[in-house]
């Protein structure tokens, strides 16, 4: 029995969520954006909690591989050299990503608040864009996460 992938927001945030995240896993995450999109309207307490939402599908699983009383950390790489990068070189919505994934997979769900109201703080384009690369990579996170749970490649 098939079963259609919703292309609409659905009137719970979680099943929009899970909707979007099964177009990523089917190979079309072109379709994820306009259910987040519902998300993102709703303003600063829907958005970060979509953050959230997804964070927590990559973590959850990574979580199971930490020694007890075990932590993540953020090492950052030159894609080019392989060399040790620096976190402030990378793109504001990349580096929220990666410091919002981290601190949400340490339980320090202060941490990951903060890093959010810092990132929409000025509420200019410049915000709502790195928003936007943000939420698209915290996205492209958990169906990488999704696949390699799974064993399926689209």
């Amino acid at each position: 029995m098939a079963h259609d992938i919703p292309t609409t927001p659905q009137d719970d945030p979680a099943e929009t969520i899970m909707a979007a995240l099964a177009h990523g896993m089917t190979g079309h995450p072109e379709r994820a954006v306009p259910l987040f999109n519902s998300i993102i309207a709703g303003g600063e307490t829907p958005s970060v909690s979509l953050c959230a939402a997804l964070a927590e599908v990559s973590a959850a699983e990574a979580r199971k591989t930490l020694p007890k009383d075990g932590h993540f950390g953020l090492l950052v790489l030159n894609a080019d050299t392989g060399e040790r990068g620096d976190i402030s070189e990378a793109p504001a919505g990349v580096r929220f990503a990666m410091q919002f994934s981290t601190a949400w997979g340490n339980d320090d769900r202060q941490t990951a608040y903060a890093l959010f109201r810092a990132l929409i703080e000025s509420g200019d384009e410049q915000a709502a864009e790195a928003l936007a690369t943000g939420i698209r990579c915290l996205f492209d996170m958990a169906v990488i996460t999704l696949r390699e749970k799974t064993g399926r490649t689209a």
